[in-house]
């Protein structure tokens, strides 16, 4: 079925209400024509313009609007509406005519290192975005105490540099003292007009003169003159030994043995591989015989156990048979102790004196004279209960020095008053406050003492001469001047 057009059709609503309501309507629009009319006539605008163009009444609003019907839809649409906008917002603004720049650009500011207006931040690649995303940073707490401490850093720099300033002017002050110092009033002697050691090669006693060097009084020949060598006073300590050899850590002389013993185990191999020695048997223990001897245990396991444990025992004696074997006699421990004393007694000799304040108690007096005995030490232990004082000296080898002051000023407790063993009485003087000292020390030629000898003294003048037989009287005037608390005469024990 084929529709009517649109203009055939649009007539007929309008046909429908009477004529009356259409004429009102009419008048009613043409009287308000009139009235727009006038007042534009008294503003003057008998046109209209563009801006009353948007005033005009809605294309819906007239007579003439018609609607159209859609082919597809088969239903009225509305037609193209034309480009009037009846809103404010809207409307179209007229374009604004852009600024042209009328002057020419200089030539020095195409020039950017010229140009004294160019902003490098705001070029071509400043409207770029970053390339990376700035982190936000943590918060950084300031430690407790932390500006305290720069400032006191800060006071003490300035103190310091304040302390170098004034020695600085002070040292300058005293520099220009010694500047102003009057020299005239002090006379230094004149140079002699010929040195000593010049003036035999001289004729005269001036350099003008010729010099002496030929003839019988001149000390220039043709001979060269050795020096007569002088022997010291004391030997010189390991001269004609070789050098120490490196001492070696625990850990390096395990893998020094390790080394040397598994050189020696692949040497019987190979003298085995190549039949020079016969395979040695198997070691069986109660650990491995099963495995080793796998047939012969399966059939007699009770005599099998009975062979290994022999077989055990056999290697335990034959261990303890060569320690015994090597082990030294009791002639032959005391002839290597004494090669060893005098080999380090060929090194040189040593010899320390101690200072004790009491001697008498008979415990002191048998640890100091048998150890001495034993380290093969000579010397005396010299007491004077008149003096207030004891001398022990002793002479030895350095080693056997070094035990003996460990003995004297560590192990023995001078402090001690306990009852004498023999007589069952009680000590009565008061050891409390005694005490021992090293007061001296030092390498001598020779042995003073044939022996370790003890002596009481009743009087001081008898301590000096015994000991100055032996030349040793220097060091019981030593022994009365020391004084521990004083830093200058008080050495280091054990240097």
């Amino acid at each position: 079925m084929n529709l009517p057009s649109a203009k055939s059709a649009a007539p007929q609503p309008r046909s429908v209400p009477n004529k009356t309501g259409a004429s009102s309507t009419q008048d009613m629009i043409a009287a308000a024509r009139a009235r727009i009319e006038a007042q534009l006539k008294k503003q003057g605008l008998s046109k209209p313009t563009e801006m009353n163009k948007a005033n005009e009444i809605h294309p819906m609003l007239r007579d003439d609007f018609t609607f159209k019907l859609s082919n597809k839809h088969k239903k009225p649409r509305l037609s193209t509406m034309p480009p009037v906008s009846s809103i404010k917002a809207n409307q179209r603004k007229p374009e604004i005519a852009k600024l042209k720049v009328e002057h020419t650009v200089p030539e020095g500011y195409t020039d950017p290192s010229q140009n004294p207006y160019f902003d490098p931040s705001l070029g071509r690649n400043s409207h770029k975005p970053q390339t990376h995303r700035r982190r936000n940073k943590p918060f950084s707490f300031i430690r407790p105490g932390r500006y305290v401490e720069k400032a006191e850093k800060e006071r003490a720099a300035a103190k310091m540099e304040q302390l170098k300033q004034e020695i600085a002017s002070n040292a300058e002050q005293e520099k220009l003292e010694e500047e102003a110092m009057d020299l005239g009033g002090i006379r230094f002697a004149e140079p002699p007009e010929v040195e000593w050691w010049d003036a035999p090669f001289l004729q005269e006693p001036n350099y003008k003169s010729e010099f002496k060097i030929t003839g019988p009084e001149s000390l220039c020949s043709i001979y060269v003159q050795h020096p007569v060598p002088i022997e010291p006073p004391l030997a010189i300590r390991n001269q004609s030994q070789a050098p120490a050899q490196l001492i070696l850590t625990r850990k390096e002389r395990k893998k020094l043995r390790r080394q040397r013993r598994l050189e020696e185990q692949q040497e019987k191999r190979d003298k085995v591989m190549l039949g020079l020695l016969p395979p040695p048997p198997p070691k069986l223990k109660m650990s491995n015989f099963m495995r080793v001897m796998a047939n012969d245990s399966t059939l007699d396991p009770t005599k099998m156990e009975a062979e290994v444990r022999r077989q055990m025992q056999a290697r335990k004696d034959k261990h303890e048979a060569d320690n015994q074997a090597r082990k030294l006699t009791k002639e032959q421990r005391r002839e290597k102790n004494e090669i060893k004393e005098k080999e380090e007694e060929r090194k040189g000799m040593v010899r320390a004196a101690f200072r004790v304040d009491k001697l008498e108690h008979p415990r002191h007096w048998y640890k100091v004279s048998m150890n001495a005995q034993q380290m093969r030490l000579t010397g005396t232990a010299l007491s004077c209960p008149a003096a207030k004082q004891a001398l022990v000296i002793v002479e030895g080898s350095a080693k056997n020095i070094k035990a003996y002051k460990k003995l004297m000023l560590r192990r023995i407790d001078w402090t001690m008053s306990e009852m004498d063993l023999e007589t069952d009485a009680q000590v009565s003087d008061d050891y409390s406050e005694n005490q021992c000292h090293l007061i001296w020390q030092g390498d001598v030629d020779a042995r003073q003492f044939t022996q370790f000898r003890q002596r009481t003294c009743p009087t001081e003048s008898q301590a000096k001469s015994w000991l100055a037989k032996a030349g040793c009287d220097a060091l019981w005037q030593l022994a009365k001047q020391y004084d521990p608390n004083d830093s200058i005469t008080a050495i280091d024990p054990f240097i």
